[in-house]
């Protein structure tokens, strides 16, 4: 019987020094049926040689060039031509663990969810393991993988490390333009699920680069400000039990932010989480299933903005 075709899209923008090592690790999977959907986002690097040789040597690679526009961009571009029953993403510079599409697939099947997450691993250097077994499972219904989201505790927002069925992303689109895109994502394909499995068999591989977008301060992190905004709109009209879990989230982003801000001289946007952080820490602070970290750090901004702007650098970063 034929195996059911999987869509990799895997997004690139001048990552010379990883593709090759991304895209083995997506051939080399025990899964064998894939189309490996490369797009190359205006790469001025050796990068779209690289995916051209790929393609020469394996037909289950296929390469299209876009001027330079950011991940989302390509990714959406990517679901434009993706055609396969099935479809993950994978960044440039990561990798797909072995055996990872195989197994997500079978979990997927046996459970007829509509999302598989397995477990991510973080690292500088790809140090190769063998996998082990599944030794268990987690099943969400959309509001519990939303809520756990919000919460910040199993799941994760990111696009990566999950095989969805092709229908949960019609018509769905990353938001150009923006960072945390996933962040902005997540909760419109859970809510087209019916079930979201976690697994805790090891699946992909996300490289910790210096100078990566979400690694360094630059200005437009900012971004997560408004994302989290987007978010509790949502929840307030979609899930309105599930709000004090959106303010949460909100509430984790700025103090993110207000740390960065306050460490790297942008006194006015530290101004403006500081005044968010204020009126709505109170709601996080009696709510059980807040994390640690943010009780930490609602309970030590009370002890006054000069205060917690020196303490939170060694929190938040």
């Amino acid at each position: 019987m034929e195996e059911n075709l999987i869509s990799v899209i895997v997004p690139v923008f001048n990552t010379e020094r990883y593709l090759s090592q991304c895209l083995d690790s997506i051939l080399s999977q025990s899964h064998r049926r894939v189309e490996v959907i490369v797009i190359n986002d205006g790469s001025t690097d050796f990068s779209l040689e690289i995916a051209l040789k790929y393609a020469e040597k394996d037909d289950r690679v296929v390469v299209y060039s876009n001027e330079n526009g950011g991940p989302s961009k390509a990714r959406n571009r990517g679901l434009e031509v993706a055609t396969g029953d099935f479809i993950t993403f994978v960044d440039s510079d990561d990798l797909l663990l072995p055996d990872a599409l195989e197994i997500m697939l079978e979990v997927l099947k046996e459970n007829d969810a509509d999302i598989v997450e397995g477990k991510s691993v973080r690292g500088e250097v790809f140090l190769k393991k063998k996998n082990g077994k599944i030794l268990k499972t987690k099943i969400f219904t959309p509001r519990e993988a939303i809520s756990d989201v919000l919460y910040q505790s199993l799941l994760l927002p990111s696009a990566c490390g999950k095989l969805y069925k092709r229908h949960v992303l019609e018509g769905l689109t990353f938001r150009p333009g923006i960072f945390y895109e996933d962040l902005d994502l997540f909760y419109h394909y859970f809510h087209r699920s019916r079930k979201i499995v976690w697994i805790d068999f090891p699946v992909y591989f996300y490289r910790v680069a210096e100078g990566s977008r979400t690694q360094s301060w630059r200005p437009q992190r900012l971004d997560v400000l408004d994302v989290t905004e987007r978010i509790e709109d949502y929840i307030n009209e979609q899930y309105p039990d599930l709000l004090p879990a959106a303010k949460d989230r909100r509430l984790s982003a700025n103090f993110n932010m207000f740390a960065l801000c306050a460490i790297h001289g942008d006194h006015d946007n530290a101004t403006r989480c500081w005044d968010h952080i204020k009126r709505n820490r109170h709601v996080s602070l009696f709510n059980p299933k807040v994390r640690f970290k943010n009780k930490s750090g609602i309970l030590l901004s009370y002890l006054g903005k000069n205060t917690f702007k020196f303490i939170s650098r060694f929190i938040y970063k």
